[in-house]
């Protein structure tokens, strides 16, 4: 559903001209949107890493302890990348070990997926998984 409805709504707002104002503009209407129409009980946005800086997650599913992660755009998806999984990891390590994420959903355009996944390197995605319990999945919109 947290997918779905991300795609309905980057379908609705996402420019395709334009300068770079209104694709700012644009992407923060995305985001926004997605955040309102997914968020409930269960479903946080603008999750908070840590007390100790102001980084924080898009979107949280804390029953199912996944996080979301949105760039809108498809360029430099693999810096925006990093950054995310740094916040999940450090998210991680301020919960009790049965509140810790145990999935990154990456989400950006489908060229900007494709780039990132060519990019990623199979014993950093295994080291994730083995050490820190933390599952990778790469979603283009």
């Amino acid at each position: 559903m947290i997918i779905e409805t991300l795609r309905a709504v980057h379908l609705k707002h996402r420019l395709h001209e334009g300068d770079v104002s209104a694709h700012t503009k644009s992407a923060q209407t995305i985001t926004r949107e997605w955040q309102a129409a997914v968020c409930n009980e269960g479903v946080l946005s603008e999750v908070r890493v840590s007390k100790a800086n102001n980084e924080r997650i898009d979107v949280v599913d804390l029953g199912t302890r996944i996080a979301y992660e949105l760039k809108v755009s498809g360029k430099n998806t693999h810096h925006e990348f990093y950054k995310d999984l740094v916040k999940v990891l450090t998210y991680n390590e301020y919960q009790a070990p049965e509140q810790r994420l145990t999935k990154l959903v990456f989400i950006s355009e489908e060229a900007g997926i494709r780039s990132l996944q060519a990019r990623l390197d199979v014993l950093f995605l295994k080291m994730l998984k083995s050490k820190h319990s933390l599952h990778i999945e790469l979603v283009g919109i």
